[in-house]
């Protein structure tokens, strides 16, 4: 208890007083009128029942701000002594609580979450500045909105509605909720416990979805491995989240992931199960079937909050090692809340997305459906042929798709003859667009429109363009910010850049990070002195405040301090008929500091010179002091799974 503590004592200031004390003030329990004064009468079941309208507890109230329960205590009791004198204190004994609170009247409400010492770490990626906090719960941007709660509303209401439509079934929203809900209990009969992590890897598979609406309905925090990854990539990612359980796909002839996680398991001190998700489990794994077969349908007693930690993702690592990201639902949730309206969707459209689900921009896609109760159109994995072939089959009427998946639709010539007349909205986003990408596809849809949308491991989503707005603001642009979120662009100098200027993308509002779990290296330069998250790319907003990404901070090349960006000239390159795909980085210079080379993969039976390059750059107007000065043929370029260009795996070649 707080009672003859100083302020001291508990990190308290009247700043942080002024910051939350009207919301601790309202949330709280003692300060509610509610139907038959529950609290008095030491009903808990009915106080548990009129939670939403009757407050919440104070430890609640603590982990819903990120604060710690003696401060809440505190400021509660401050708050009470400045809206109550002594002629109401009656008031507050009749309402079971305050300073006069009798004791002997009082049954202890009982603890409703425990978390491992673990799970408690994990949380502090999500301690966010007061204000902030503050600021977004006045203003509704953070809400008690979980991926669980959505979906039990439409197993309710629409349940015979289609959740998910894979290869080989189709699962409805009653039919999602009852495996999830059965998963979740068997997940808590081997001994997972709330807050604690479980890492996936599998492609967009029925069974991915299980397993995401599984493991958070228990209140776990679900961590994801891409499909490509192995042995050497996912042991430090296993290492740094600490996860208890590994669920992946049965052995193939390409991958045997089950014997690869049994052998990861010998070397991790936390991991303690590997679940099958497809195919038969061998000796000594489960199988993801027969646990939900087996699971019990009864309630989860202990529910996620919207303040709990919800996934573990990590960054792409295109340029620098992977960085742990930890998203509650209130920052994974709140951007998706906001523009599912502004997308128009509804429950009627059927959504195609074309990133993995371990990638947050593959969660996103799943989460706005999810919010509208739409039907998610999976596909296993990319192939050019693959995806026209599901858009003439599946008949999405919103399709979220990279820049490459459409380049590489572009070069087999499939776009222009697939038929794509059932996409009303196309959102690209993953990667920095080229316009004439963005043409293109709007070219061959004759009942829709692109749009664009940005974001990053580290915000789910954050600017976005209207789809009802000029051409030229979709296709070159990604508009402007939503709602609740800010953006601006900083020079080196630390100035703000003005309109038309080149400057870093600084960003922050309420589906923005409070830091990295267990990383305080790159915490302390990942953020401004001022609180601003930097992204590391580079942009510049236009007069009608529409913002253009123009490259990577990281990737420029400062040849003989003149600074050269990448960008325009790997689309340039792109563009050659001989030419896959390209990039461009910085290869040392004893006298220049830095020369350029250009990593071509060539197309089938296809050879490339740097003399070509350059005679092609030359052709489209790309300045001289511009071109490559050396050239690398790959084999095959390094990507990840949304198809980006690793460029720290090139220049360590």
């Amino acid at each position: 208890m707080t009672r003859g503590l100083k302020r001291s004592q508990v990190g308290m200031s009247e700043e942080m007083i002024q910051t939350y004390g009207d919301t601790i003030f309202d949330l709280s329990h003692n300060l509610q009128i509610r139907r038959g004064d529950p609290v008095r009468e030491l009903n808990w079941e009915e106080i548990e029942s009129q939670k939403e309208n009757a407050g919440i507890s104070d430890i609640e109230i603590a982990r819903k701000l990120g604060l710690t329960h003696d401060q809440t205590t505190y400021i509660r009791t401050i708050m009470e002594r400045r809206r109550f004198n002594r002629h109401n204190y009656h008031r507050l004994y009749d309402l079971g609580g305050g300073k006069r609170f009798r004791t002997d009247r009082f049954v202890p409400h009982p603890e409703r979450f425990t978390f491992r010492p673990e799970a408690i770490e994990l949380r502090k990626a999500l301690d966010f500045d007061p204000r902030s906090a503050s600021k977004y719960l006045k203003l509704g941007h953070w809400n008690g909105d979980t991926v669980t709660g959505f979906l039990e509303k439409w197993a309710k209401e629409t349940p015979d509605a289609v959740a998910v439509r894979g290869p080989d079934c189709d699962i409805t929203y009653v039919e999602q909720y009852d495996r999830a809900l059965r998963l979740a209990n068997s997940l808590l009969n081997l001994g997972v416990q709330k807050g604690d992590v479980v890492s996936i890897q599998l492609p967009n598979l029925p069974e991915f979805t299980t397993v995401y609406f599984g493991v958070l309905m228990m209140g776990g925090v679900l961590s994801t491995m891409h499909m490509p990854y192995r042995a050497a990539e996912m042991k430090p990612l296993l290492a740094h989240s600490g996860a208890r359980i590994v669920i992946c796909p049965g052995a193939a002839e390409n991958y045997d992931a089950p014997a690869t996680m049994s052998g990861l398991r010998e070397e991790m001190e936390t991991l303690e199960h590997i679940i099958v998700a497809t195919g038969d489990a061998p000796d000594g794994a489960l199988s993801l079937t027969e646990l939900i077969d087996n699971g019990s349908s009864a309630l989860i007693e202990n529910p996620p909050v919207a303040s709990d930690p919800a996934i573990l993702c990590f960054t792409s690592g295109t340029s620098a090692a992977p960085k742990a990201v930890v998203h509650s639902y209130q920052t994974m949730l709140s951007n998706n809340r906001i523009a599912a309206p502004i997308y128009g969707m509804t429950s009627d459209d059927v959504v195609l997305g074309g990133p993995p689900f371990t990638h947050a921009f593959g969660l996103c896609v799943l989460n706005f459906t999810l919010m509208v109760g739409a039907t998610s159109l999976l596909m296993p994995g990319f192939t050019p042929p693959a995806l026209i072939e599901l858009i003439e089959t599946g008949k999405p009427t919103v399709v979220f798709v990279a820049p490459a998946h459409i380049a590489a639709c572009l070069k087999t010539g499939l776009l222009e003859n697939g038929d794509l007349s059932s996409i009303r909205i196309a959102t690209i986003s993953g990667s920095a667009c080229p316009p004439d990408i963005a043409y293109a596809l709007e070219d061959e849809m004759p009942n829709g429109s692109v749009g664009q949308m940005w974001g990053m491991t580290e915000c789910f989503m954050g600017l976005h363009t209207p789809f009802d707005g000029p051409a030229d603001i979709r296709c070159e642009t990604l508009g402007d910010t939503t709602p609740t979120f800010e953006a601006r662009m900083v020079l080196e100098n630390g100035d703000i850049a003005p309109d038309g200027e080149e400057g870093e993308l600084e960003i922050r509002g309420c589906s923005v990070i409070a830091g990295y779990f267990n990383n305080e290296d790159a915490n302390r330069t990942a953020f401004s002195g001022d609180g601003w998250f930097k992204t590391g790319d580079l942009a510049s907003r236009g007069a009608n405040g529409s913002v253009q990404i123009t490259g990577r901070a990281k990737d420029l090349i400062n040849r003989g301090g003149i600074k050269i960006n990448p960008v325009d000239i790997e689309a340039v390159i792109d563009r050659h008929p001989d030419v896959l795909m390209s990039a461009i980085g910085p290869i040392p210079d004893e006298v220049l500091g830095e020369r350029a080379c250009v990593y071509i993969e060539a197309k089938p039976e296809c050879s490339i010179s740097l003399e070509a390059i350059c005679a092609w750059l030359e052709e489209n107007d790309i300045a001289k002091m511009k071109w490559p000065e050396k050239l690398e043929i790959v084999a095959q370029m390094p990507l990840t799974p949304t198809r980006k260009i690793i460029k720290g795996a090139l220049s360590n070649r």
